[in-house]
């Protein structure tokens, strides 16, 4: 038959002749002009950056003074994104290389402009890793990070081994490096849902657009983000436990587990409890994420383990008991004086952030906009599916879990922010299902249908054929019009991510001038001393606007005062600076006076006049002055008491008590009798005679458990 030697002559590297071929040479042709595309957008970014003026900018942040042609190589790129969507089939290779491309637009940019890395809580995270580095130990009587010091420790350790002498070129391309890292386990997420390439591809895809919450800088938070995605990955892939039920309406919205040998699946299970114990020493919340997701998908059938949320707590309540007590010892208030006061939490995490200079509450409604976009689009890709007859009950799961942990504390603030950050994967893939809602097989038999009927080549089913190719051809045509919408609608969160996450980069930039103001002052601490910055708001939480702790972290103490509205008034400030004794620095900046001014509405020039007014005060020396910071000393006579570092408060309390040996015996046995319960059910199914004497046998350790922590709690509060 003609389609006989169609498929002959391709197989023998003859001449291919027939649809498929005519098919086949548009689609690299497609694949060609898409990855020009790519490329053009990519060099129309990059190339005007060199023009970029930082110092121009206004209340809009980076956005203001980008340049346009680099705003329309952003928007190239992401349209040749959509493009490869709208291909018969997945170029994978494609696909991962302009994505990264996009990513490195998206989060390298300040990279390429800047020149050093920017964000101040970056610096004080160096500053963690670096006394470990140095001592060896940790002081959580210091800060409370060091009761979390897991990541800090693999840095230290890290570094060591490669013997890098400075982290910066590290936390310049930090937010790069793990965006890019996070796109492995989240596609593999997508692999174990009901979804096609092009929802899977265009869910990466959004999940990059829609992270303006600018939480992958050097942290613990951006590595426990990584974490939180593998260990979600690993249950749905191989742990799901999905089974359609006989005569049911709805398909399931994930695939089957999996298949894996019983060792196999024994080593899964121990690196999901690793990959929560890594977490759990590593993160305060990233674990607590972790156990409501998993407990999330225990209730809706998704998780086989049905007792590692049990687990999971015990190992998280075991290291809060025992290895953070020199943090929560002294801010039990903090702890828990929010839970249960969800509507306050959630109110003043996102009014908080609601201020500032009109130009200034642009990007920061503009955050509000991109985050309800977002979830805007999840929602109705949901209800779409739905309308499909298909059940995401794990995105659903994964979507909501995080707003549980908005009923516990307001964490510094920023619980929104975290909320949104743990929902978006959910949110992205459901989004993306709203353009490309297939569940994976009939998307591709409806447009592989026609290829398939003209390889038959039989003379008799020529209409047939015609009309298989009719119906594919609409199905592709339908595809690449979603495909193209799709592009449209992801051009436009590109822009809005360009907005809000750099609209404070006029405040959360480092200059230069500010590294060798901080560096004159840790040259000269002599053993420790006190530091006094201005802002608005000040207080306990409030983080300045500059590189700090990035050295000698508990030498050097920090205290904010709020800077006056007057400049001229600096009566208040000599005061402060005398009473924090001799030795003691002021420092003022560029970047803090910006944020003042954008988000208090302080004078335009009001650090220059502060600057003017404190050289006529005889009572200080100025002893660092450059365009970007000043530092001032008090002049104080020999006999002033000298400012005081941290070290004092470098001890930490313990409150061992008589229960304390009983409930690290009882926590270690639990964990032990919880996991091997766990490991019993998933791996040796002929010995779950077993599970239930162990079940029973948890009870009681569990509730030595409880009595021991509360026993703690007791104590040191």
């Amino acid at each position: 038959s003609p389609g006989a030697r169609t498929r002959q002559a391709a197989g023998s590297g003859g001449p291919v002749s027939g649809p498929s071929a005519a098919r086949r040479v548009p689609g690299w042709l497609s694949l060609g002009l898409l990855s020009l595309t790519a490329l053009a957008g990519l060099l129309l970014f990059l190339l005007p950056l060199g023009w970029v003026r930082i110092g121009s900018m206004n209340g809009l942040g980076l956005f203001s003074v980008l340049p346009a042609a680099s705003l329309a190589g952003l928007a190239l790129l992401v349209l040749a994104f959509a493009g490869l969507l709208g291909l018969r089939s997945p170029v994978p290779a494609a696909l991962g290389i302009v994505l990264v491309a996009v990513i490195f637009c998206l989060d390298g940019v300040t990279a390429i402009v800047e020149p050093l890395p920017r964000f101040a809580t970056s610096y004080q995270v160096y500053g963690f890793v670096n006394y470990i580095s140095r001592t060896g130990h940790v002081a959580p009587g210091v800060t409370a990070y060091f009761s979390w010091p897991g990541f800090f420790a693999l840095v230290a350790f890290a570094r060591r081994a490669a013997g890098v002498h400075s982290l910066l070129p590290l936390l310049t391309w930090w937010p790069v490096i793990i965006d890019t890292l996070i796109v492995v386990p989240f596609l593999l997420l997508t692999r174990a849902l009901r979804i096609s390439w092009r929802a899977r591809w265009l869910a990466a895809l959004l999940l990059c657009l829609g992270n303006w919450v600018g939480q992958d800088y050097f942290s613990p938070q951006s590595f426990n983000f990584l974490l939180y995605l593998v260990f979600v990955a690993i249950l749905l892939t191989w742990f799901s436990g999905q089974r359609r039920q006989p005569g049911s309406k709805r398909t399931p919205g994930e695939r089957s587990a999996a298949q894996v040998s019983t060792a196999q699946r024994g080593i899964l299970l121990l690196l999901v409890i690793g990959i929560f114990v890594a977490s759990a020493v590593s993160h305060q919340l990233t674990p607590f994420l972790m156990i409501a997701s998993c407990a999330g998908l225990v209730i809706v059938g998704r998780c086989t383990p049905r007792g590692l949320p049990i687990l999971l707590a015990v190992i998280a309540t075991g290291w809060v008991s025992f290895a953070t007590a020199g943090y929560w010892s002294g801010h039990m208030s903090t702890i828990f004086g929010q839970i249960g006061r969800l509507g306050g939490t959630i109110s003043s995490s996102v009014g908080s952030h609601l201020i500032g200079t009109p130009t200034h509450q642009v990007p920061v409604y503009g955050r509000i906009v991109l985050a309800g976009l977002i979830i805007g689009l999840a929602v109705l890709g949901l209800l779409r599916r739905r309308h499909r007859r298909v059940t995401d009950r794990a995105l659903v799961i994964l979507l909501i879990a995080p707003f549980s942990i908005a009923a516990l504390q307001n964490y510094g603030g920023e619980i929104s922010l975290r909320i949104f950050l743990f929902a978006l994967p959910a949110a992205a893939i459901l989004a993306a299902c709203l353009f490309f809602p297939e569940t994976g097989a009939g998307e591709a038999g409806a447009a592989d249908a026609g290829a398939a009927d003209a390889g038959a080549g039989e003379a008799g089913a020529a209409g047939a054929t015609a009309a298989g190719t009719r119906a594919a051809s609409r199905s592709h045509g339908r595809l690449v019009l979603a495909a193209a919408v799709s592009g449209l609608v992801a051009v436009g969160l590109a822009g809005l991510f360009m907005l809000t996450r750099y609209g404070n980069e006029g405040f959360e930039q480092i200059p230069r001038g500010e590294l060798k103001a901080m560096n004159y002052i840790y040259a000269h601490q002599r053993g420790g001393t006190a530091v006094l910055w201005l802002s608005r708001p000040s207080g306990i939480n409030a983080t300045p606007q500059m590189p700090w702790q990035f050295r000698d972290t508990a030498s050097v103490r920090f205290v904010s005062l709020t800077a006056p509205r007057d400049p001229a008034d600096t009566a208040k400030v000599i005061a402060d600076l005398r009473r924090l004794g001799r030795g003691a620095y002021l420092i003022t900046t560029n970047t803090e006076a910006t944020f003042v001014r954008q988000t208090a509405s302080y004078l335009p020039r009001w650090e220059r006049s502060f600057r003017a007014a404190m050289a006529a005060e005889p009572s200080v020396r100025l002893v660092v002055n450059n365009r970007d910071a000043a530092v001032y000393k008090a002049r104080l006579p020999a006999s002033a008491p000298r400012a005081r570092s941290q070290l004092h408060a470098a001890a930490t309390y313990s409150g061992a008590t008589i229960w304390t040996p009983v409930g690290l015996a009882v926590l270690i046995l639990g964990v032990v009798l919880l996991a091997a319960r766990e490991f019993i059910r998933e791996c040796l199914p002929a010995r779950r005679w077993l599970m239930r004497p162990l079940a029973l046998a948890c009870v009681p350790v569990v509730t030595l458990l409880l009595i021991a922590v509360v026993e703690r709690f007791r104590v040191i509060s």
